[in-house]
C-alpha cells in the first residue's frame, strides 16, 4: 500500500511540476502582460470596409526567462474575410527589418501555455522573433503590420509602462 502511495505521489509531483515554455501561472503577472500588449485595427479600402483586428504582446517583459538575444512577440489576428490569406499576405517589420522568423501557434500549444493567451477563439496566433535591439532603440520600439488590401498600422511599444500594484 505504501508503495502505491509513493508511486502516486511521484506521478502527481511530476505532473504538477510541468510548465509551459514561457512560464508558470504562479509567477505570471497578468497586469504586466496587459501593459505589454497593444491592439490595432486595419481597415480595407473597399466599399464594404473589411476590418482586421490584431493584438501583439511583447513577451520579453512579461516573463523573466532567457530570450537568447532576441525580441519575442505574440501576435493574434482576427480576420473575418476568407480572401485574406495569412501569413502569405502580411508583412511585419520593426525598425524597417523583417522578423528573424514567424511561427504559427497551434491550438494545442495555446491550451497549455499561460502567456500566449488567445482572446478570440476565431483568431490566428503567431510567435515572432526579431533581433535584439540596443537599449536606446528599445525605448522606441514600433512594429508595423501591413496586410495586402488593408491600410498598414503600427503597434507602438515606445511609451512607458508604469510599474504599479493594482
Amino acid at each position: 500500500m505504501a508503495r502505491i502511495y509513493t508511486i502516486s505521489l511521484l506521478i502527481l509531483l511530476t505532473l504538477t511540476g510541468c510548465q509551459s515554455y514561457f512560464g508558470k501561472k504562479d509567477r505570471l503577472n497578468y497586469q504586466i502582460m496587459l501593459q505589454n500588449s497593444r491592439v490595432i485595427m486595419l481597415s480595407s479600402n473597399t466599399e464594404n470596409q473589411l476590418k482586421v483586428f490584431a493584438k501583439m504582446t511583447y513577451l520579453n517583459d512579461v516573463d523573466n526567462i532567457s530570450y537568447n538575444n532576441r525580441e519575442y512577440f505574440f501576435l493574434e489576428i482576427f480576420n473575418d474575410d476568407e480572401d485574406v490569406i495569412l501569413p502569405d499576405s502580411m508583412q511585419i517589420s520593426m525598425f524597417d527589418k523583417e522578423p528573424l522568423w514567424i511561427r504559427k501557434i497551434d491550438d494545442d500549444e495555446l491550451a497549455y501555455d499561460d502567456v500566449m493567451v488567445r482572446d478570440n477563439p476565431l483568431s490566428t496566433c503567431y510567435l515572432l522573433a526579431f533581433k535584439r535591439q540596443p537599449p536606446r532603440l528599445q525605448k522606441n520600439m514600433k512594429v508595423k503590420l501591413a496586410i495586402s488590401g488593408f491600410s498598414p498600422n503600427i503597434f507602438d511599444f515606445s511609451y512607458i509602462v508604469l510599474n504599479t500594484k493594482l
